[in-house]
């Protein structure tokens, strides 16, 4: 009884750490300005921009695929977050570093070119127009 215990109790625990460290489901971005909004991660954009005052959501495998061959040795990709990107003259908001395992993304919060990037939690951020 004394082993069975501890084997459940070891099971619940590995339990809980996993979903601890869980990627999240999606990447979500709230995007709350006037022009859409892209990730380039290499120079690449994104094939799902964020469209002007909607919330974008992509599967965090995608996520994945995207950072496959640039993810850094603490398991982080960079993207440079771009807005305009349906114009002819996107601005970049700034860079964003991104843990493929966990989704934390840092900076908490970037502004440029007079947008800011909040990260709301494990990959979640919204933008605004300052």
């Amino acid at each position: 009884m004394k082993h069975l215990f501890k084997s459940l109790a070891a099971a619940a625990l590995a339990f809980a750490a996993s979903a601890t460290f869980a990627s999240p489901a999606y990447l979500i971005t709230h995007n709350k300005t006037n022009v859409e909004s892209n990730a380039y991660v290499a120079g690449v954009p994104s094939p799902h921009p964020t469209r002007a005052n909607a919330d974008g959501k992509v599967s965090w495998l995608a996520v994945r695929l995207a950072c496959n061959g640039h993810v850094n040795k603490e398991g982080r990709c960079a993207a440079v977050i771009k807005m305009a990107t349906d114009t002819a003259s996107p601005v970049d908001l700034g860079t964003v570093s991104v843990h493929v395992d966990t989704g934390d993304i840092i900076p908490k919060q970037i502004s440029g070119n007079g947008y800011t990037l909040t990260v709301n939690g494990p990959g979640e951020a919204t933008l605004t127009k300052n």
